[in-house]
């Protein structure tokens, strides 16, 4: 691991930004009763302060030297994939299902793709600070979509 210094790192803005694309989208495109839904579940927690102090190290703190390109490579894939899922629920009509519905075998791919994607970014970045606190929020996120996952499947019976 190299020596990590407090500066703006540009590519840690695009690769945060890279991931916000499809939410701006859905902010701009999705049904108005879901925003709403959305905004009611609003409240400071684990997920969200973990969200924030990752994107602040991914941006704040550049490393010396980047590591392998394999971090890099394996981190686009992850970010086409989590691309792919979005576009299956604008495709599909934006139904509030295909924001947590499996893809393939994976479950909750919205809340997975993107830590995954974050986390090799992250290695690539030689961001360690980044890298572990990309851990702890997707352990948060990925719970939270587990469990509004289970909610959705009861409520659907």
């Amino acid at each position: 691991m190299g020596t990590l210094s407090l500066a703006i790192s540009g590519f840690g803005i695009i690769v945060f930004l890279a991931a916000m694309i499809p939410n701006f989208a859905y902010m701009l495109l999705a049904p108005q009763e879901q925003i709403e839904d959305e905004r009611k579940k609003s409240h400071l927690n684990a997920e969200d302060l973990s969200r924030d102090f990752f994107a602040f190290f991914l941006v704040a703190f550049v490393a010396e030297e980047k590591a392998s390109i394999v971090y890099l490579i394996v981190a686009i894939v992850f970010l086409l994939l989590y691309y792919l899922t979005w576009m299956r629920y604008f495709k599909n009509g934006k139904k509030t299902e295909y924001l947590l519905s499996p893809l393939g075998f994976v479950p909750v791919p919205l809340a997975i793709f993107p830590n995954i994607y974050f986390a090799f970014a992250s290695l690539y970045l030689n961001n360690m600070l980044a890298f572990s606190l990309c851990l702890i929020f997707a352990f948060f996120h990925i719970k939270e979509a587990l469990k509004e996952y289970k909610k959705m499947k009861e409520e659907a019976k």
